[in-house]
């Protein structure tokens, strides 16, 4: 079998030599002939036991026949292939050639000597894995030499890593083995107890070994140094940093692991990290390292305008050695107390620096070169990322809070502004109506209801803006009416109608105060867009066992885009600065929250119609039971 895989491939590269392509080359007949004569004398090999045991032995044994005939294809092939290749190339593949050539030109004289005296010679077969061995790196030459393959063989870091230090556990058992022989040939009596307590002892060492993180950190570093052409599998690398990164939950562990995420892949045990809080520098993270004095601009300035400027990473142990090579940087001196800081990484984000994170000496000593330097500027950029993020999510959540406070002002400040607009309507008439009974008594019940409001809203703001529901069963009749009447005095007169058939004990189980608050704002509206001489209706039908309300006018309208991008967007206002942007969009908020739903039909010049509609309530039998479902 192994033999036979040489044959396949020096047929595949003369094959390709020659510009067949994989498909022509799998399509042979002389392939399939190959794998036909293969077969043979694998049966061969199978079947000579058999026969050798009833008598009739073969003339030539099989199982030194066929490794002949595949020795003499493969040196046929070898010779083919070479003699094709153009002189110029046949650099690369020179040491290639001769390995093969010395293999199977021995396998040659093994075999051919086997099948003359009818045996295999015991030093020749011996020898014969030192001969491969042997040729073994003037094979890996050739194939270092060769750029020009599609395809080359992929050796993972990790892959070298593990092969190494089992390589490394190998020899360390050879040579205890060793010991414990000569222990044993050259002790006394007590000689096996020796070689016990010894086995015992060189396993222990060997696990204490293998779980040393110093240990593996300096085989990484000899296997980098001395079996790799890059020292780090990016793709690795990238994918465990987004692993880390992205699941890390905002915390008070998120910078801990940050520093982690820098530390990790240098081998370093932890470090410390500063974030960019205003004009200084705070210590958020701090891991394996004593804590250390935020940086300032007053006492740290030349440090961090060299980070913002160069975004350099700075060895520290190099620094003390040679500061010039920093362009005459000057650190301050209680951040090199103790030598605890192995680097400084700057964290670059959009040419900003968000930060800067010193991380500790690592287990094993080593050098930094360039690809160390651009894995770090990689990851200073990401946690910088991060950081920026961690902020802008910090200052949301902060805005979401002051945009609820906000909001419930204003929602404060427009019941304010409708109750201010009631009491100065009455101030106006006052002077002309106060010898008018009717006119009194409407006063008198518009300061309660004023009152009644006022109430609610100090209640609530008691409450630290908690809005709590009252809910009542009320009449929608006695609803509209009362709508009607608190919008009287304003032009147009609105006109209540209640369609023929209408349940005039029509009931609602809601806030009365915020129903009539809501229907008035919409009735306002639609006189404030309505001329004098035009007309303004409330509309109360039960249509299904639902109560709907229609506000209608034959005002100025609104257009489509308008409906679609600002009837129902919060503090957007056409009436300047008489209004506060927020009546509909309250008003929608709350038949919503109350299982309704509040529906416009407008267009230019035609008017406008809101329609809400709200569940019914009945009295069955005792029981309340809703007899309408929200729309």
């Amino acid at each position: 079998m192994r033999d036979a895989s040489w044959v396949l491939l020096l047929w595949q590269l003369h094959a390709c030599n020659q510009g067949i392509r994989a498909r022509q080359f799998w399509a042979s007949g002389w392939l399939w002939g190959f794998f036909l004569l293969l077969i043979v004398l694998l049966l061969g090999n199978l079947l000579q036991p058999g026969a050798q045991e009833q008598g009739r032995a073969l003339p030539v044994p099989p199982v030194l026949l066929g490794p002949f005939v595949l020795v003499v294809i493969v040196l046929v092939l070898l010779e083919q292939w070479y003699r094709n290749i153009p002189r110029e190339q046949r650099w690369s593949v020179k040491f290639f050639c001769i390995g093969t050539a010395v293999v199977f030109g021995y396998d040659f004289l093994l075999y051919s000597d086997a099948l003359l005296f009818q045996r295999v010679d015991a030093t020749l077969w011996q020898v014969r894995g030192g001969v491969c061995a042997m040729m073994a790196p003037l094979m890996a030459v050739s194939i270092a030499r060769s750029k020009t393959g599609e395809r080359q063989v992929y050796l993972s870091h990790q892959a070298v890593f593990f092969s190494t230090g089992l390589f490394l556990a190998g020899i360390y058992l050879l040579v205890m083995s060793m010991v414990g022989y000569y222990l044993r040939w050259f002790g006394s009596d007590l000689g096996s107890a020796v070689q016990v307590v010894f086995v015992v002892l060189a396993l222990s060492i060997l696990c204490l070994l293998v779980g040393s993180g110093r240990f593996r950190s300096i085989v990484a570093v000899w296997v980098s140094k001395h079996f790799l052409s890059y020292k780090y599998d990016y793709r690795a690398e990238w994918m465990k940093a987004n692993e880390r990164f992205s699941t890390l939950p905002l915390d008070d562990r998120y910078y801990e692991q940050l520093i982690l995420g820098m530390a990790n892949p240098l081998d370093s045990p932890g470090g410390i990290l500063w974030v960019r809080e205003g004009g200084h520098f705070v210590v958020k993270g701090c891991r394996s390292i004593g804590s250390l004095p935020k940086l300032s601009n007053s006492e740290d300035g030349a440090l961090l305008d060299f980070c913002q400027e160069s975004g350099w990473v700075i060895d520290v142990p190099e620094y003390r050695l040679a500061p010039s090579r920093y362009g005459g940087l000057r650190i301050a001196d209680r951040l090199l107390a103790g030598e605890q800081i192995w680097l400084l990484v700057p964290l670059l984000h959009q040419g900003v620096l968000h930060g800067l994170v010193g991380l500790a000496h690592p287990r094993a000593e080593r050098t930094l070169n360039w690809e160390d330097h651009d894995l770090l500027k990689a990851l200073g950029s990401q946690l910088a990322a991060l950081i920026a993020l961690k902020d802008t999510t910090d200052q949301l959540a902060a805005n979401r809070q002051f945009e609820a406070f906000y909001r419930f002002s204003a929602f404060v400040v427009h019941d304010i502004k409708n109750v201010v607009a009631q009491l100065s309507l009455v101030v106006q008439n006052a002077e002309r109506h106060k010898g008018n009974p009717e006119f009194v008594d409407d006063t008198l019940e518009t300061l309660a209801s004023a009152v009644q409001r006022m109430k609610r809203m100090l209640s609530q703001l008691k409450q630290q803006g908690a809005i709590t529901a009252c809910a009542e069963i009320v009449d929608a009749l006695e609803i509209a009416r009362a709508v009607q009447q608190n919008q009287k005095d304003q032009l147009p007169r609105v006109e209540l109608v209640v369609p023929d058939g209408t349940d005039t004990a029509l009931k609602l189980k809601i806030e009365r105060d915020k129903l009539v608050s809501v229907l008035g704002h919409l009735v306002q509206n639609a006189q404030e867009a309505t001329p004098a001489e035009g007309f303004v209706r409330l509309r109360l039908e039960n249509r299904g066992g639902m109560a709907i309300f229609n506000v209608m006018d034959n005002g100025c309208g609104m257009s489509e885009q308008f409906q679609r991008e600002r009837l129902f967007k919060p503090f957007d206002t056409t009436k300047g600065r008489a209004g506060m942007g927020i009546g509909v969009y309250e008003a929608r908020q709350f038949i919503v929250q109350n299982q309704g739903s509040l529906e416009v039909r407008s267009a230019p010049g035609m008017g406008s119609e809101f329609q809400v509609t709200l569940p019914a309530y009945t009295v069955t039998e005792g029981l309340e039971a809703e007899i309408g479902k929200a729309v």
